[in-house]
């Protein structure tokens, strides 16, 4: 069920809309006949949706969103108004509404068309949110990890460093950030490293695990395993995110074996 707070001065309007829109069965209506009462509700609780008027006494839409995205910088937000104007769209715009609605026209169609824009912006909401909650975990469990967790950018520099990445291989913290890791890869395990990269961040593949030799702060190579993951465009991370791991000893029975030497495709 989404919650909406609808705010008009016309309490006729407010009791048709808050009908038609909770018939659906979809949403649960709430009503303020002016911004200083839909204020004083929003003390109480919050909605997943707000609708506004524009034209109102005292405070009108406009001011109202102002008020609202100080607090509520990505709130849902429609403008519902029955004045058709140009200049109230675009400043209602640039004041971070998502939707301009005009009243008026079938109530059907109407009050469908609004249904559809408030489910819309909800969903991109919700989505946005769960996005940078994600980012926000993913990069608590990078600084906390005890295996190699980095975020390497598009193209292929390092952005963000586990600690433990530079502990296990001996260099100083923050070594590697800002650098391309190519020259820290086994040279023989290099093409098939980069084709993973390749295929992940063209979302070939959304994620893939491989294998391959890295350098060392004292000069020798140690066998790992990874997995690259595509976060690109996920708030909070941003990039290609390889978790890795050193492989287990019992696999090699000397330094003489060596998996993407034996299987160039890089594991794929």
């Amino acid at each position: 069920m989404i919650s909406v707070l609808y705010v008009d001065d016309d309490r006729s309007l407010l009791e048709i809309t808050k009908l038609f829109l909770e018939d659906t069965g979809e949403f649960q209506v709430d009503t303020a006949e002016s911004v200083h009462h839909a204020l004083d509700i929003l003390q109480q609780r919050i909605y997943d949706a707000i609708i506004s008027d524009y034209q109102m006494p005292e405070l009108n839409g406009i001011d109202f969103l102002k008020i609202l995205r100080v607090k509520y910088p990505e709130l849902p937000f429609i403008m519902f108004t029955g004045i058709d104007r140009d200049e109230i769209a675009i400043t209602a715009y640039k004041n971070g509404a998502d939707f301009y609605h005009q009243k008026g026209g079938s109530p059907e169609v109407l009050y469908a068309e609004l249904s559809h824009k408030i489910r819309k912006s909800v969903v991109h909401y919700q989505t946005e949110q769960a996005m940078r909650e994600t980012g926000r975990l993913l990069r608590e469990q990078i600084q906390n990890a005890s295996d190699f967790l980095r975020i390497l950018d598009t193209d292929g520099r390092v952005v963000h460093d586990a600690p433990s990445t530079t502990t296990i291989l001996g260099y100083p913290e923050n070594f590697f950030m800002g650098k391309i890791v190519d020259p820290y890869i086994h040279p023989e395990d290099l093409e098939s490293v980069n084709l993973v990269f390749e295929h992940v961040l063209m979302r070939k593949k959304p994620d893939m695990p491989f294998e391959c030799r890295v350098l060392r702060a004292d000069g020798r190579y140690i066998e790992v395993e990874s997995l690259a993951m595509n976060l690109v465009g996920v708030e909070g991370v941003d990039g290609i995110v390889v978790a890795t791991w050193p492989a287990p000893a019992w696999r090699y029975a000397s330094q003489e074996v060596h998996i993407c030497k034996k299987r160039p495709a890089g594991c794929l």
